[in-house]
This record gives structure tokens, C-alpha cells and sequence, in this order.
């Protein structure tokens, strides 16, 4: 395959990946789900240029309440708010300068880019970061293996979630880290040391609990046969971590009124139903019952039907042979740090008992930059691996492309029990096995163009020539659901239509013009 036909056939699958479902529909104020948090965060400061989220949480006061200072506060943090409030004040000034009455402001579709940006950014981050490190990849491999994971679905879809911005978050440590590694003397760059410091605590607060960025330093010194004190000795590193560190405890302080590195202190106080399980983990005489509560849970985490990630995302999987590899070189010290960033958002899964409501085990979404790095460092020669990870790559970007395309692959509304023997609501246990019905389903395939934006384009040029209404209706009965897919899809302005055709194009040209290519 030439540069040009990859080029291409990327461009293409990820124009049929951004979806419509939650761009046509802007988030409301006042609702209390995790999309409208994010959003909330996003706006406040990219419009109101504060955190006071009064007029953005209105009518919820009762369960979002900072009792020192009675205010209104989101429990989710607002890390992403942060990276995303840039997109907010650019769509308020696209806003004030042209007339628009289309379906979305400017203001929520630019929002809705954000990720987009964030997602691509992070794999020329990883790109980068493998050269950096001299280590010798196949960037079609490394696009196979990031889409095959199931992050693409809150960059394309679902797109007022963290869970990029997570994956940006390692992605930028593991680059700012490699590109001092780089440098003869890291003394000589004292900004870029500091900045990589303050920004682990920065990040933090996209997710309190991934207290493991701290180690993303020390990870990439091991893999470059770099001493750890190289960074971790460095005053300027250290004056940055301490600084973010003041930072952090002001920010919840602040927001929650009490100094914390724990989320658990926020978030028990609205969302008390796992309680059970993480206290449990805190009570040393059950330290075998939770031991092989833990197993149980991993063994479904990996295997389960349910998104297992053996077949769902293949780059997260092979963890277990990077892990062992490192054992076997003896490498003691880097599997040891490995081993601790792996267990933490393991952990949260462990606790909740359940996938966490939507697609994919999107709680380890953010392993997957420095997977990719460790897989092309250590594991990418074996033959064998690598034609596991190909395969099932494009099983799990098969398994996100026909996600919510009929009922066999949706999530239930009802409850039911998960794979973890939970009754809760949007969940799916027979997932894998549902999968092959969608795939021979035509209605599947119908329904990932036309809730595309590559299907609004053509529906958009079909209003040009005819009546879409009376044309589509040549072929199928036009529910009220299509029909309004239809009329959304007309209103929506040619103007936004480009700018999404011109952001995929450029960020698309970004990844795949690198030529370097590991033979």
C-alpha cells in the first residue's frame, strides 16, 4: 500500500467514525450526567472565564454542593474542562462573527473538535516519542493498534468524556520526557524540565486517581538505559512537581472546599454504591478474599465478552508480554514501575465492577501510549504476537465501527446482570457473540454512514439534486428517528461541514506523512 492510498483509506474510515449523535443534540445546563460535568467545566471557563458553575448547574444544588462555601460544584474533575476550554473561546469568538442558526452553536461544535485534535496530537506525540528513543516502529501497525482499542469512540463519538484527554495526558509526558532525554545536558532546558513536573499534577486533575503519571519519567528513562536520577534528581523537575503539587491542593480546596489527592473524599459523597468494594480493599484481614476477588475480575477484564480486552484492545492485552519480558531481561526495576501504573486504573475497574457504562474498558484507555511505545521496544519482533495484534486490532475497530448499530451490539437500558455478576443498566455481556449478527446485518452498515458526518455530507449533496425524503423512502420506511436524521442533517451548516473535512485532513495528513517505517 502506497502513502497516498493509506493516506486516503485513513481519512476515509475516520470521516465515518465522527459521528452526529451527540453533536446534533447540545448538551443542556442543569443535567446530571458525566458528559454534561465535562462540558460544564469547559464552559465556565472558556466563557465565563471563572469556576463559579452556578448558572451552568442550576436546579441540581442538591447533589453537587461545596458545604464550607455553599456553592454549586461538579464532582468530575475538571481537567479536561481545562484542555478543552481553548476550543470554547475560539467557537465564542467564530460565534460573535458569524450569523448562525444552525442545529449547534459554535461554541458546542468546536467543543466537540477538541478531542479530535487532543487524539491526534497524542499519536504524533507517540510518533515522536518513539523516534526520540531511537526505537524502530511501523506507523501503519501503530495506527492499527491505537483505532483497535475503542479510545476513537470518545474522539469521534462520545466526545464530552476525559478519556482522551487521559490518553493525551501520557502521551505528552512520554514526548516532553524523551525529547530531554535527547538533549546532552537536560540542564540546559530548564523550562521543558520544569513544565514536564508541573505538568504531571496538571494532568492530574484530568483524573485524580491516575497517580501513576508520576512514573511516566521513570518508565521512559528505564527504557532509554537512562538513570532514573537523570530527571528525578533534577531541581528543576522537582520545583515543577511541587509547584503543581500546590496547584493540585489549591484547585480542590477551592473547588470542594478541603485539600486532597484522594477523589474518593468527592466523589462517596454522591456516588456511594461502590463503597463496599473500596473499603474492602482497606480491611487487611480479607487480603486472600480480595486477592482472588481481584483475579476473578482481571480474568473477565481480559477475557470476558464484554469488551475483554484480549479481543477489543489487543495493544492493552499484550501488557502481560512486555510485563514478562521484562522479567525475563531482568529488568526488575522498570517491570516493577510498570506493573504499579498498570494496577491503578486496573483498580478502579476492580471496584466498580463493571466496563464503566459505555464502550469498551475505557478506564484503561489511558495505558495505551505507553503500550505502544513498550510493544515496539520489546515484543514487536515476535512474529507471532504481532500477527495477534494485527488480527485482532481489526476485529476491535470492527467491533467499535458496528457499536449501538443494532440491538444486538447496544448497550441495555434495562438492568441486567454484567459480566461481573452485577445488575446495572447499559450493559451488554454477550457482546462478543452479538457482534457477528450486526456484521451481516445491511441496516448496520446503513446506519455507520448516515450517522457519520460523511453521511450528512451526502445527504447534503442529495438535497441538492432531489427530494432525500421522497428518495430515501425508495428504500426503507422513514421513521420518525430518519426523518429527523434527515432534517438535522440538511439544517446543518456547509460552512461547520467543511471545517470538520478540513481538520480530518490535516490531522490525518499529520500522522500519516511519517515515512519512517520498521522493516
Amino acid at each position: 500500500m502506497t502513502l497516498n492510498k493509506f493516506y486516503l483509506l485513513v481519512v476515509l474510515l475516520v470521516i465515518s467514525l465522527v459521528k452526529i449523535d451527540y453533536r446534533f443534540d447540545e448538551i443542556p445546563y442543569g443535567l446530571e450526567v458525566d458528559d454534561a460535568e465535562y462540558y460544564y467545566s469547559a464552559v465556565t471557563l472558556g466563557l465565563d472565564y471563572d469556576l463559579d458553575f452556578s448558572n451552568q448547574m442550576e436546579g441540581i444544588e442538591n447533589r453537587y454542593l461545596n458545604i464550607e462555601k455553599q456553592k454549586i460544584v461538579p464532582f468530575h474533575p475538571i481537567g479536561s474542562g481545562i484542555l478543552a476550554a481553548p476550543f470554547v473561546i475560539f467557537g465564542n469568538i467564530v460565534s460573535k462573527m458569524i450569523s448562525d442558526q444552525d442545529i449547534v452553536s459554535y461554541v458546542y461544535f468546536f467543543y466537540s473538535l477538541s478531542p479530535i485534535f487532543y487524539f491526534f496530537i497524542s499519536i504524533k506525540f507517540i510518533q515522536s516519542t518513539l523516534q526520540n528513543l531511537s526505537i524502530n516502529y511501523d506507523n501503519y501497525l501503530l495506527l492499527l493498534l491505537v483505532m483497535g482499542t475503542g479510545v476513537s469512540y470518545y474522539a469521534f463519538d462520545r466526545f464530552s468524556m476525559s478519556h482522551v484527554y487521559e490518553f493525551f495526558s501520557v502521551s505528552c509526558l512520554c514526548y516532553l520526557t524523551s525529547k530531554l532525554l535527547n538533549l546532552k545536558n537536560i540542564k540546559q532546558q530548564p523550562v521543558l524540565i520544569f513544565l514536564l513536573g508541573i505538568l504531571i499534577f496538571i494532568f492530574l486533575t484530568i483524573r485524580w486517581v491516575n497517580y501513576f503519571l508520576i512514573l511516566i519519567p521513570g518508565i521512559i528513562c528505564l527504557v532509554s538505559n537512562n538513570p532514573l536520577n537523570k530527571i528525578y534528581r533534577s531541581i528543576f523537575f522537582l520545583s515543577g512537581c511541587f509547584s503543581g503539587t500546590i496547584l493540585f491542593l489549591l484547585h480542590t480546596k477551592y473547588l470542594y472546599g478541603f485539600y486532597s489527592f484522594n477523589q474518593s473524599n468527592v466523589v462517596l459523597l454522591v456516588e456511594n454504591s461502590f463503597e463496599d468494594n473500596y473499603l474492602r480493599f482497606f480491611d487487611f484481614s480479607l487480603f486472600f478474599e480480595n486477592l482472588i476477588f481481584a483475579l476473578k475480575s482481571l480474568r473477565i477484564i481480559l477475557f470476558g465478552q464484554e469488551f475483554g480486552v484480549f479481543y477489543f484492545a489487543p495493544i492493552l492485552f499484550v501488557s502481560i508480554f512486555i510485563f514478562l519480558f521484562q522479567i525475563r531481561e531482568k529488568k526488575y526495576l522498570l517491570s516493577f514501575l510498570t506493573l504499579l501504573t498498570y494496577l491503578f486504573p486496573i483498580f478502579s475497574i476492580i471496584v466498580l465492577q463493571n466496563t464503566a457504562f459505555s464502550y469498551g474498558f475505557r478506564y484503561l484507555f489511558v495505558l495505551i501510549p505507553l503500550n505502544c511505545i513498550l510493544y515496539f521496544k520489546y515484543i514487536h519482533k515476535s512474529i507471532l504476537i504481532r500477527r495477534y495484534v494485527m488480527l485482532a486490532s481489526i476485529t476491535a475497530i470492527l467491533g467499535y465501527l458496528f457499536f449501538e448499530t443494532s440491538q444486538a451490539t447496544s448497550l441495555s437500558n434495562d438492568f441486567l446482570v454484567n459480566s461481573f455478576g452485577m445488575n446495572t443498566r447499559y450493559s451488554n455481556p454477550n457482546y462478543l457473540t452479538n457482534l457477528p449478527s450486526a456484521l451481516v446485518s445491511f441496516n448496520s452498515y446503513t446506519h455507520i454512514v448516515f450517522t457519520s458526518f460523511l453521511g450528512v455530507f451526502v445527504l447534503k449533496i442529495l438535497g441538492l439534486i432531489t427530494d432525500p425524503y421522497i428518495f430515501l423512502n425508495n428504500f426503507t420506511d422513514l421513521t420518525p428517528e430518519i426523518q429527523e436524521l434527515v432534517t438535522d442533517s440538511l439544517n446543518f451548516s456547509w460552512i461547520k461541514l467543511f471545517i470538520i473535512f478540513l481538520a480530518v485532513l490535516y490531522l490525518t495528513n499529520l500522522i500519516t506523512k511519517e515515512k519512517r517505517y520498521n522493516v
